[in-house]
């Protein structure tokens, strides 16, 4: 997340008249003839039906949907606060990856909430219900457990939070609710570990975390898409490269997460293309769950990141959709044109990219 915080079957069957004999042995032969192939016939659906493909799915490092690759363009959403959507159509916005910041009170169905913090929250399902009248994926990604600053998950050891079982639970919640649904992705964490891990991170740690976080999701049966995502709060994908085809080992329908701020904004391209590069070569499954040109108070531009993951067919997801001319990440002015406020016309930069043909 950029630096502020925000507290906040049928079956047919044509049976041609010419069979229907009278009494005869032929007639009694055909008759059993076609009960046997009717038979066979509703055995061979009911098997299809049970193993159809899955709409969303992960194949090698491709994010697949009905069968076909695809390159999804979307944006961080704040639809917790107030579900819609269809304001995002005119950009062909393809994913809302939302913002859960009090993951201990949201609710997952049923009415309205006021939390403890003076703000209305809506259900999630509600929230899912909306971008999916808009032909749109949603990714409920947990980011703050109370929606206080000190529960903020950024930068946080998961393992170590004291809300690290609660989470589970909850997750096993939303895994539950989402079972059948399989435009809703979870994510199991937002920007986990120290930027410099001055935590004590190691590589194992993340495995042993996110393995514990999935794990939660698929034991309920849940077999959606879940995001899990890299290191260094959400920047470094060395884990990915060392540790990625290890942890996929076993697994399926998982697609990392990646966050382009300073890491990847601030470097050459000649860089960036090799760290992509070794991505792709690793066989990695990535999406860029953030990018903006604002984070810890340094302005960027993301035109070049933006220009490279397209040509790969990469897909991404902006940071944020959001009506405020004054925040330099903000797509939007308070009148909802694109917001180029001093931020490096990152509102028609990223209208561009969303309006542009899929390049998957």
């Amino acid at each position: 997340m950029a630096n502020s915080v925000i507290i906040v079957s049928s079956i047919n069957k044509h049976i041609s008249p010419v069979f229907v004999c009278s009494n005869s042995v032929q007639g009694t032969f055909l008759l059993l003839l076609i009960s046997l192939t009717l038979f066979c016939s509703c055995k061979k659906a009911v098997s299809g039906n049970n193993n159809q493909i899955w709409p969303y799915q992960i194949k090698g490092n491709k994010i697949y949907s009905n069968n076909q690759p695809v390159e999804l363009i979307g944006t961080n959403a704040l639809h917790v606060f107030s579900a819609g959507g269809s304001d995002m159509n005119s950009w062909h916005i393809d994913i809302a990856r939302e913002f859960i910041g009090n993951v201990k009170q949201e609710p997952l169905t049923g009415n309205v909430i006021l939390d403890a913090n003076g703000s209305y929250l809506y259900p999630l399902q509600t929230i899912v219900d909306s971008n999916r009248a808009n032909n749109r994926i949603t990714i409920l990604c947990p980011f703050g457990w109370d929606g206080t600053a000190s529960t903020v998950f950024s930068g946080t050891m998961p393992a170590k939070t004291y809300w690290w079982n609660n989470l589970k639970n909850q997750l096993q919640q939303w895994a539950i609710q989402f079972v059948d649904q399989p435009d809703v992705w979870l994510e199991v964490w937002n920007e986990p570990y120290n930027y410099n891990r001055s935590d004590g991170y190691t590589d194992d740690i993340w495995v042993s975390d996110m393995n514990t976080l999935v794990s939660v999701i698929r034991n309920t049966g849940n077999k959606n898409i879940i995001l899990v995502p890299c290191a260094e709060q959400g920047q470094d994908e060395s884990v990915l490269n060392n540790k990625g085809q290890s942890f996929l080992s076993g697994k399926s329908n998982i697609l990392f997460d990646i966050h382009a701020y300073e890491d990847w904004l601030l470097i050459p391209v000649t860089q960036m293309g090799s760290r992509l590069k070794e991505l792709e070569t690793n066989d990695l499954p990535v999406l860029f769950g953030e990018t903006g040109p604002m984070n810890a108070g340094v302005l960027m531009n993301p035109a070049a990141f933006l220009d490279s993951i397209h040509q790969q067919g990469l897909s991404a997801c902006a940071w944020v959709w959001k009506y405020d001319s004054t925040d330099a990440d903000a797509l939007l002015t308070q009148q909802g044109l694109p917001n180029n406020n001093a931020n490096n016309d990152w509102g028609n930069l990223y209208k561009a990219l969303c309006l542009s043909i899929r390049n998957p």
